[in-house]
């Protein structure tokens, strides 16, 4: 199985050691062996031989402490920062995008293999090849699991992306050719989610209840994350708002139906627009005045990315275009508002990333659309972490599990 049954069993209760891991990684400047009893209503017994058994796996050290006034000193516990850490990967803007984080998530190492419009073959190549190279400058243990990100409608269990609309692909295996070359298990998720779990735990979305993560890149996908807990539907694909019905006499859609968000405000929709609009103004004869856009297109290198720098630069034509893709974006995020009545929403994805403007239009057009009294609780936000966010969030799959991880990486060596 690509995707891996996690099972430990602790003396203290495996939800009592998760909740004191939690407890040590978000309270850290009160986090103590007193602190993790009370909170957890814990016998101070209890809560000391948890301390020694998350100790012994070396996911948590104490600090040295001086005595202040009377008594014994509470000593600080924190998870260790030199020990263990995680491998991610995720697919954006044709480049793989891997990183190394430690227990609390930090960046220790990146590496990117761009690799420009490619078919599946090269997609794996490409990713073993950046895997191998990240796993030789792991600095300490690696926790054994690597979570991956990819375009498209992807089966966790199998690892398999069913489909891609947005590349033409169907039924690609990731999971397996990965394991196989490596001998270690992965979980493959969409990259969008992974990237909504990163915002989640590690972003703006850091305590909010109710969250939703759009990326808009090649497709558009969300993550619907609940308490931290990733909505994932039956066959797993919550989140596929791309294909959203906006227009049933919209645009042709890579899904083979018409009206999809993805058709009408994906960063292809993007261009296509700004190609419209050259092929208008020549059809009626108007002067084309000379601009970056034109020059992009006749060189081959138009892209949504370079339309979003120049809306910012203040390029009327391109401005004009981010305003249209953005109506449907404020449809869809009007009714996701609407039914899922969340805190927050984060644009992410390549689009976003390049400045605040797509957010900017998205807020704009929501807040006439959405129902007053869901909008008036809803932040609409840019992603803090930007091009990171979906390595980061797959690497956060095996941080998750870091406890049965570290357990059965040091059971292998005995």
């Amino acid at each position: 199985m690509v995707s891996p049954e996690l099972h430990w069993t602790s003396p203290c209760g495996e939800s009592n050691i998760e909740a004191a891991l939690t407890l040590i990684e978000q309270e850290q400047s009160k986090a103590t062996r007193a602190f993790i009893a009370k909170r957890l209503a814990l016998s101070r017994t209890t809560a000391s031989t948890i301390i020694s058994q998350l100790m012994q796996l070396d996911l948590v050290k104490e600090l040295d402490s001086s005595i202040n006034g009377r008594g014994r000193p509470a000593i600080p516990l924190r998870l260790t920062e030199s020990v263990w850490y995680a491998l991610g990967a995720s697919y954006h803007n044709e480049t793989w995008n891997f990183l190394i984080s430690d227990l609390y998530g930090k960046p220790i190492a990146t590496h990117q293999i761009p690799t420009g419009s490619i078919d599946p073959s090269h997609f794996i190549s490409a990713l073993l090849e950046g895997i191998d190279h990240m796993l030789d400058r792991v600095p300490g243990r690696l926790l054994p699991l690597i979570g991956i990100g990819t375009p498209g409608l992807v089966n966790s269990t199998t690892g398999v992306i069913s489909r891609a609309d947005d590349l033409g692909w169907k039924k690609v295996a990731v999971g397996e050719p990965l394991t196989k070359h490596t001998g270690l298990p992965c979980i493959v998720m969409n990259r969008h989610r992974a990237a909504g779990l990163a915002e989640a735990r590690y972003g703006s979305g850091r305590g909010v209840k109710n969250l939703i993560y759009i990326g808009i890149e090649t497709g558009i996908s969300a993550a619907f994350i609940n308490d931290g807990v990733l909505l994932e539907g039956a066959d797993y694909s919550a989140g596929e708002i791309g294909h959203m019905l906006i227009d049933p006499n919209g645009p042709l859609c890579g899904c083979g139906r018409y009206g999809c968000l993805q058709a009408f405000s994906s960063s292809q929709a993007l261009v296509r627009l700004v190609e419209e609009r050259y092929r208008s103004l020549r059809s009626l004869g108007e002067k084309v005045e000379p601009n970056a856009l034109w020059d992009a297109m006749s060189e081959g290198r138009l892209t949504g990315v370079f339309i979003v720098h120049e809306a910012h630069k203040g390029n009327e034509i391109a401005l004009s275009c981010m305003k249209k893709i953005a109506v449907q974006l404020g449809i869809a995020s009007s009714n996701l508002i609407n039914i899922l009545n969340p805190e927050k929403i984060i644009i992410g994805g390549v689009l976003s990333n390049t400045g605040p403007l797509l957010t900017e239009l998205i807020r704009s057009e929501a807040s006439s659309r959405a129902m007053e009294s869901p909008f008036s609780r809803v932040n609409i936000e840019q992603s803090i972490l930007g091009s990171c966010s979906g390595e980061l969030g797959a690497a956060s799959l095996a941080l998750k599990s870091k406890i049965p991880l570290a357990q059965r990486w040091l059971d292998s060596r005995k």
